[in-house]
């Protein structure tokens, strides 16, 4: 017959409280619409470096094969490329990605009329986020009048209902993975066994571990189709097509998905053997990392290495966190043995928090590389947010460390170990809420490019070359037709082509004028040479982006000097 419990003077076990778990709730509602909020569909991984022709080339004929280079291997999603002429019509071409080339194959380039194409492209960079943008080239001379093509925006919805999905695959992959190491590392030992376990601990702990097992292949099964349909820039109903569910279009994915499946199966398969259980938790565990930024930062054996790093000990902490909530209730009578499932649970999260601290500064730094781009990015402002609420469990840890733990150990074997077990249990719960709303930052930030965002453009978008055509009356029976190209930064060419009431060009008796500036920003009279009739070019190098504006004048008799102007949006 075991001793009567007594109680320990002196101890006064104060808890978190329904007022304190509220207002953890308030906090961790307000992060967690501060995320979504911040999300948007993420692009600009890969970076386009170069073209074949160049961006605004003018051509004698057309070209058989348009080259895209990268700096990373991209893959093409279905219908990722789409050639248009000046008038919005799609000419016949078939693309194809080989490491970090893309092709464009013009299907009958001979016959080919002279003006303007655009060619309008998707790719997806080694980290499967997608990128776009467009490539424009003339043939014998630019149309004065290019039709855009039609646009292509990513979608949000898809990029929410991705990064939530991903959430749910991090939660549920870590809790069921790191249920099983519980189970194996903390009830299991030569101290504490099964044996002086109750049964149903055990059981709440294998329900659980059912429970997100089964929701965890659900998020991995349905993943790889908003992959899919986030990378060809869809709507969420591109999550049911075909193309969303084709292992062309997302292999990796599925490969991801098929190793966490099959490591979850073998996981609750030997739930009743844990050591071989938590063995093959380890499968499951490394499934995350086989796609994402880790696949795309050199070295990627490291990157990958320290990822599954920080999978495993985030599994520990949060399925001991949640062991514990499970078992506390259960077991604090047991004379010693719930102190010392505490005990070794609080050495194992301080190891795991070691853990998780070193390699998020690693993956951080590969990831990023620059301060830039973690004070300047949407990546960036999630990991600080991630940052934060970690530090914040951290802080939470400690202090159960330092306060809780020892309360429990001196009311072991004694009538206030419930009232001890029960304070240590709502400040586990506590621990295990924000490590919740951590997973669900890190859901929407590995979806995220982590490069600084662009500045004026605002899309992220590999490149956004364009000629920029503007057109304005120059008297009473003239117009003047003006085209920037590449309408960025840097040199670009600007081509007029006065035209009269017919729309003919004119053959004037003197070289136009143009000057151009943007605010105090003045270059002053451009060089123009004819280069056909009615037509002219000036080569000039515009310093900055923004609004410029071009001022044309004709001299079309004594008396008659109009002027036009113009204004050309140049991309920062």
């Amino acid at each position: 017959m075991s001793a009567p419990l007594t109680r320990r003077p002196g101890l006064d076990y104060r808890g978190p409280g329904r007022r304190g778990l509220g207002r953890l709730l308030v906090v961790l509602a307000a992060t967690a619409y501060a995320v979504l909020l911040s999300i948007s569909p993420a692009q600009a991984h890969a970076t386009l470096i170069g073209t074949d022709p160049a961006e605004g080339a003018v051509l004698e004929q057309a070209p058989e094969t348009i080259t895209f280079t990268f700096d990373e291997a991209v893959t093409l999603p279905p219908a990722g490329v789409t050639v248009y002429d000046a008038k919005g019509q799609e000419v016949t071409s078939e693309a194809t990605a080989s490491g970090t080339e893309m092709e464009v194959a013009l299907a009958d380039a001979s016959s080919l009329g002279d003006g303007t194409y655009v060619v309008a492209w998707r790719a997806v960079s080694a980290d499967g986020h997608p990128i776009s943008g467009s490539l424009t080239f003339a043939v014998g001379a630019p149309s004065l009048s290019v039709a855009p093509p039609p646009s292509s925006e990513p979608s949000r919805a898809t990029a929410v209902i991705h990064g939530v999905l991903q959430f749910i695959q991090y939660a549920a992959l870590l809790l069921v993975v790191g249920l099983v190491w519980f189970r194996a590392l903390i009830l299991g030992g030569p101290s504490v066994g099964d044996r002086r376990i109750p049964d149903r601990a055990i059981a709440r702990v294998q329900r659980l571990q059912i429970l997100a097992g089964m929701v965890a292949v659900l998020a991995l099964v349905f993943l790889a189709p908003a992959s899919g349909a986030l990378q060809s820039e869809s709507g969420p109903g591109a999550i049911l097509t075909f193309d969303a569910w084709s292992p062309a279009s997302v292999g990796k994915e599925w490969l991801s998905a098929l190793v966490g499946i099959l490591g979850i199966a073998a996981t609750l398969a030997l739930r009743e053997r844990p050591r071989l259980a938590a063995a093959a938790g380890l499968v499951a565990i490394a499934s995350p990392a086989l796609v994402g930024h880790s696949r795309a930062v050199v070295p990627a054996w490291l990157v990958t290495a320290t990822d599954i790093i920080h999978l495993i000990a985030g599994a520990l902490w949060l399925g001991g966190l949640v062991g514990l909530a499970l078992t506390l209730p259960l077991i604090t009578r047991r004379g010693t043995v719930a102190a010392e499932i505490v005990t070794r649970f609080s050495t194992l999260a301080a190891i795991s928090l070691a853990a998780l601290a070193a390699s998020g500064v690693l993956l951080g730094w590969r990831i990023l590389g620059s301060w830039d781009n973690l004070l300047n990015s949407t990546y960036g402002t999630l990991l600080m947010t991630k940052v934060a609420l970690v530090v914040a469990v951290a802080v939470m840890a400690a202090g159960n460390r330092l306060l809780v733990l020892p309360r429990v150990r001196q009311a072991a074997g004694h009538d206030d170990t419930v009232e001890a077990g029960s304070m240590l249990r709502r400040a586990v719960l506590m621990e295990a809420g924000v490590l919740v709303v951590v997973l669900g930052v890190t859901g929407f930030l590995v979806d995220q490019p982590p490069q600084a965002d662009a500045g004026s453009t605002g899309s992220g978008t590999a490149t956004v070359a364009q000629t920029n055509t503007q057109a304005a009356e120059l008297g009473d029976d003239h117009r003047v037709y003006a085209t920037l190209t590449p309408a960025g930064p840097g040199p670009n060419v600007l081509r007029l082509q006065i035209q009269d009431a017919a729309g003919e060009p004119v053959e004037a008796a003197a070289v136009p004028t143009a000057k151009l500036r943007s605010g105090d920003v003045d270059l002053g009279s451009l060089a123009l040479t004819t280069v056909g009739a009615g037509t002219w070019e000036a080569d000039v190098v515009l310093p900055k982006g923004g609004t410029w504006e071009a001022t044309v004048g004709l001299r079309l008799g004594e008396f008659e000097s109009p002027l036009a102007v113009l204004e050309f949006p140049v991309r920062q």
